[in-house]
């Protein structure tokens, strides 16, 4: 049996469940069976994170703001926010339950690692068709939808492939190769290598205090 197309998350997977089952304090807990999580502020929380080589997975930080994730970099540490927990965890459920469920077809990889060079990622769904391998990328979050055309485009690239998915709760969009994504990272690495701090954009953001104490040592 061979998945010809993704389908969406929800039309494989029962979503409502983890709609109002999961609360902060839980999310959190949740949290600490699989990393040791740090309390950094009242509200802000952090896990250790490798950022020493590249990943398409920082795109989304970058997009945010360049300095916090320049900040997170020089403290080698995932920061959210206690509310944040839920979603982090709703979404890395979904993700088990997707990659579950098209795992039982004969023709799907699932937590594909990839690596070229100093650029390493790691695709959740790959799809063998005809002798190519097709990258799918689950996304249940609300991160920006060009960020995650972006991130899929470094894994297509990567797979030299022509195309990839982007699988959401009750859409499929598909993705054309462009290999442009792929100087985005190598701005970022640039960014990340700097000493000084980027430019920031800051707004309400939850993690301002940290991240002005980390700029201006």
């Amino acid at each position: 049996m061979e998945l010809l197309l993704p389908r969406p998350i929800c039309s494989l997977v029962n979503c409502d469940d983890l709609e109002n089952s999961i609360d902060a304090d839980s999310a959190l807990e949740e949290m600490k069976k699989e990393q040791e999580v740090f309390r950094l502020l009242p509200d802000v929380y952090a896990y250790r994170y490798d950022f020493r080589r590249i990943s398409p997975s920082v795109i989304n930080d970058f997009e945010y703001c360049p300095r916090l994730l320049w900040v997170q970099y020089k403290l080698g540490l995932k920061l959210f926010t206690k509310s944040s927990a839920i979603s982090l965890v709703r979404g890395r459920l979904l993700h088990e339950r997707y990659e579950r469920a098209v795992s039982a077809f004969d023709n799907v990889i699932t937590e594909y690692k990839v690596e070229v060079g100093d650029l390493v990622g790691v695709i959740d769904v790959v799809i063998r068709k005809g002798g190519r391998s097709i990258p799918v990328e689950v996304k249940t979050g609300l991160a920006s939808k060009e960020a995650h055309r972006k991130q899929l485009q470094i894994y297509i690239y990567l797979l030299n492939a022509g195309y990839g998915y982007l699988v959401y709760r009750n859409k499929v969009e598909r993705v054309e190769r462009d290999d442009r994504a792929v100087e985005l990272l190598m701005e970022i690495k640039k960014v990340l290598s700097s000493d000084r701090p980027p430019a920031a954009r800051c707004g309400r953001c939850p993690f301002e205090v940290i991240c002005r104490n980390v700029a201006t040592r």
